[in-house]
């Protein structure tokens, strides 16, 4: 979720939270007030009638009319003594229209002139009253929603108009490639913090640059100066290997250091590569299409393995294209394949089914279940270890998948399978 989202997402739970609040407080507030006014006329109308009794006890008479409604009834004086002025609400039946209307009462006690208790009971009509609940009720809710759909707009056009930079500097980070050509940052702020953010970034960005400058300097000279006495060493081996005064016993010790030397010679050159990848130092791309790279690696693999008399079969179901390096996709095909050849027993079965999304290398085994917690690490090999094996070609299998974020996985089910997937 992005960072404006998340935020109008917080906000929005507690405008609703107030504004539901105020709503609520609000519209019971305006219904208690409209109560407060029924029991006002209820009240004004009770003293009209008390004083019109008052002045002529023979007034005493029921009333009735389409609003309003009261009755008077003689009371014994000890229940007027106890008596308690109550307002209620009730309905009262309309016998024009059959049916029960909404009312509010009070009841009240009092004495008339001629000395006796009366209880007096008045009646207002609230239909009116509850026509304007109901108005200002809907009133509540279309400005509470659209008090709120405001509010939320306004919070996202002010987020987004304030955080413009911020997502500018994320933008320019994203396409910033170390040892690539990064545009300069043109992020002008009058945000104190985001322009401390705009020197921060780049005050890092430099730093990284300059010690990844380093780095694949250090690295290019150290693989250079390591691949010179090398080559020297094994040109003087070959030199003394043709020595005719060399025992046999001799040329097997020749043999067995030239076989180490060619092995760190092989090793040098992985760890220069993976630490290249892992590096970025493979910049361009393109749509590479794996089907021709995969059918022309199978037959010069299957030339270096001829001895083993491997049977490989490339199912090709669909036509792989994926937008990478072209050098690190022949690299990728070929540690894949090169393990799979090294680690088939002879006369053993290699598969390469390939997809439109994924290539899967499926090979035969005659060892056990490979460490899966393991198995990509640098310098991992299985219990049979191979003599041309670096241990490195899954560690650099695993980098490139990494920096394409691709996936590979590894099963066994009595065979070998590794699954790419783009």
């Amino acid at each position: 979720m992005k960072l404006i989202h998340h935020t109008i997402s917080k906000l929005s739970i507690v405008m609703i939270i107030i504004l539901t609040f105020w709503a609520g407080f609000f519209f019971f507030s305006i219904l208690d007030e409209i109560l407060d006014e029924t029991d006002d006329s209820l009240e004004n109308y009770k003293h009209l009638i008390i004083q019109q009794v008052l002045r002529d006890t023979a007034a005493i008479n029921n009333s009735s009319d389409l609003m309003s409604q009261y009755f008077i009834k003689e009371i014994a004086e000890e229940q007027a003594i106890h008596y308690k002025e109550r307002y209620f609400d009730s309905t009262r039946f309309y016998e024009l229209e059959y049916e029960f209307d909404p009312v509010r009462v009070l009841k009240t006690a009092f004495r008339g002139e001629d000395k006796k208790f009366y209880e007096l009971t008045i009646m207002i009509s609230t239909l009116e009253q509850d026509d304007m609940i109901e108005a200002i009720l809907w009133s509540i809710v279309i400005l509470y929603v659209s008090l709120l759909v405001c509010i939320l707009i306004v919070f996202e056009v002010v987020f987004r108009k304030n955080l413009a930079p911020f997502y500018k500097l994320l933008e320019w980070l994203n396409k910033f490639t170390l040892g690539g050509k990064n545009p300069p940052l043109d992020n002008p702020t009058k945000i104190k913090e985001f322009r401390q953010l705009n020197e921060t970034i780049l005050k890092m960005t430099r730093r990284n640059e300059e010690m990844y400058s380093q780095q694949k300097q250090f690295i290019e000279n150290a693989s250079h100066e390591l691949q010179t006495p090398l080559a020297i060493c094994r040109n003087k081996l070959e030199l003394l290997a043709e020595r005719p005064d060399c025992t046999e016993g001799q040329l097997e010790e020749i043999e067995d250091i030239h076989r180490n030397l060619g092995r760190i010679v092989k090793l040098n050159k992985s760890l220069l590569l993976l630490s290249r990848i892992e590096n970025g130092q493979f910049h361009e791309t393109k749509e590479v299409e794996f089907n021709p790279i995969i059918k022309e690696l199978v037959e010069d693999f299957q030339e270096i393995y001829e001895h083993k008399n491997l049977h490989v079969e490339v199912e090709e179901n669909a036509v792989c294209k994926v937008h990478m390096n072209e050098s690190l996709a022949n690299i990728l095909i070929t540690n894949l394949l090169k393990n799979a050849m090294i680690h088939t027993p002879n006369e053993g079965i290699i598969t390469i089914r390939v997809q439109s999304t994924g290539i899967t290398f499926t090979n035969s085994t005659d060892g056990p279940s490979l460490d899966q917690s393991r198995l990509f690490t640098r310098f991992y090999q299985a219990d049979n270890k191979k003599s041309d094996s670096t241990g490195l070609g899954l560690a650099i299998i695993q980098s490139i998948v990494h920096l394409y974020h691709f996936h590979i996985s590894y099963s066994f089910d009595g065979k070998h399978r590794f699954d790419l997937q783009f």
